[in-house]
């Protein structure tokens, strides 16, 4: 295998999603159900960890400030973002995934 071959098959991956055969449920789950939701989420992680500039069209204000609440918890940033997420930003539901 050649690092053409790799490079073009990375490529292929990442232009032709399969919601209904994922590498990560949650992901999936909320581009089937809220993509406005997959939307934000997807631009915070890409503000959070890849360094993308901040976008006034695309806000992250809501994720933002529970991220903030929940780190005033005690809560991990990474634990935190990744509960949020995961519970289509429920707050509630976040923090009982932690502490329960």
């Amino acid at each position: 295998m050649t690092l053409r071959t790799v490079l073009l098959s990375i490529q292929a991956l990442l232009t032709a999603a399969e919601p209904t055969d994922p590498q990560d449920a949650v992901v999936a789950k909320q581009y089937m159900e809220n993509i406005d939701l997959y939307k934000k989420t997807a631009r915070h992680w890409a503000i959070a960890y890849a360094g993308a500039p901040k976008n006034a069209k695309m806000d992250t204000k809501e994720f933002d400030e529970k991220l903030a609440q929940m780190e005033k918890m005690g809560i991990n940033e990474h634990e935190a973002r990744v509960a949020l997420s995961t519970y289509s930003l429920n707050l509630e539901r976040a923090v009982e995934s932690i502490f329960s």
